[in-house]
């Protein structure tokens, strides 16, 4: 009779992993890029498109913070690195108060109709974004799909 051998699944698999927002933003970031790693549906819509996003996270009533900025670098379908970068450079921006980010996080706001109703504001080459909707929904996906703890 033969055993069955199961490969262990890495430890970020196992062990789900809550991370505070602001606090512990470039653990959120890594998280993020990890999650956004493990959407087929991720790779399929950014096949061959390379771009640079920086996500800013705003003060408003409930965080009084410095803002915070998170890039993510989008290469091929493959998200290659996330963090928090002070004054990144960018091909696409979204930034928005605290309040309203916690409210996409927890699936209570689509990115796009904060995008176009000036919730968040937006900064590129708007057709380019525009042909790459998926892509960035998919972003949005993996971002809700991070355990997170709000601070605030």
């Amino acid at each position: 009779e033969r055993t069955r051998q199961h490969r262990k699944a890495p430890l970020a698999y196992r062990l789900p992993m809550t991370v505070t927002l602001p606090t512990e933003a470039d653990d959120w970031a890594a998280a993020w890029r990890d999650r956004i790693n493990e959407r087929a549906a991720f790779a399929d819509s950014a096949d061959d498109f390379t771009a640079v996003f920086c996500f800013e996270i705003r003060a408003d009533d409930a965080y009084t913070g410095e803002p915070i900025q998170f890039v993510v670098v989008i290469k091929d379908g493959v998200c290659t690195a996330a963090g928090t970068v002070a004054d990144p450079e960018y091909d696409f921006a979204f930034r928005g108060p605290y309040s309203e980010w916690v409210t996409m996080l927890q699936g209570d706001l689509d990115i796009s109709a904060a995008a176009m109703d000036g919730t968040f504001d937006v900064e590129g080459d708007t057709m380019r974004l525009l042909r790459r909707q998926d892509t960035i929904a998919e972003m949005v996906a993996a971002a809700q799909n991070v355990d997170t703890e709000f601070e605030h």
